[in-house]
């Protein structure tokens, strides 16, 4: 198992895991997308001068369609209560046309069964699992999506390996 799939010690908690993602990205506009507020990202936001839009409505695709991209995007507390069809929607949507850096967090504890997600579902979208936490009953994974990391560079790309190496570049097919 890799440390990135570790199950986080007890010590180390979601809201320490998401303030070191704020930290790190130092974003400037923020897109939360939750149906309770996460006040980590409303404090943080306020220490530091970002801006935070928040959608908290149980369908968030016609708020959505009025809003722009941001630097980062959080997603909590939504997906448990989507099913998967319009979850994956969702986060499509947000990784296509609203952020290039995404984290989402989730808990599959609160999810009907029916809705429940699993972590190749989330594998499927795109998105890296960065960490679980558990406490007595209750867990939490958070995934992280970075366009920047998502489709590294592969070595066989390049007019090298190519059939017509003096075409490269050239056509579009």
């Amino acid at each position: 198992m890799s440390q990135a799939e570790a199950t986080v010690p007890a010590t180390d908690s979601p809201q320490h895991h998401l303030a070191a993602i704020l930290d790190g990205h130092r974003p400037t506009s923020l897109l939360t997308l939750s149906l309770n507020p996460v006040t980590l990202v409303d404090e943080w936001c306020r220490e530091h001068g970002a801006s935070n839009t928040c959608i908290t409505e149980q369908n968030p695709f016609p708020a959505l369609a009025e809003l722009g991209r941001f630097d980062l995007v959080i997603v909590a507390d939504q997906l448990e209560y989507m099913n998967r069809h319009h979850g994956e929607e969702l986060l499509g949507l947000l990784r296509n046309l609203h952020t290039d850096s995404m984290v989402v967090m989730y808990r599959a504890d609160l999810a009907p069964a029916r809705l429940r997600w699993e972590r190749n579902h989330f594998l499927g979208m795109g998105l890296r699992r960065d960490a679980v936490f558990e406490q007595g009953e209750r867990s939490m994974a958070l995934y992280s999506y970075e366009l920047s990391t998502y489709n590294f560079r592969r070595s066989w790309n390049n007019s090298r390996f190519w059939a017509n190496p003096e075409n490269w570049g050239k056509y579009w097919w």
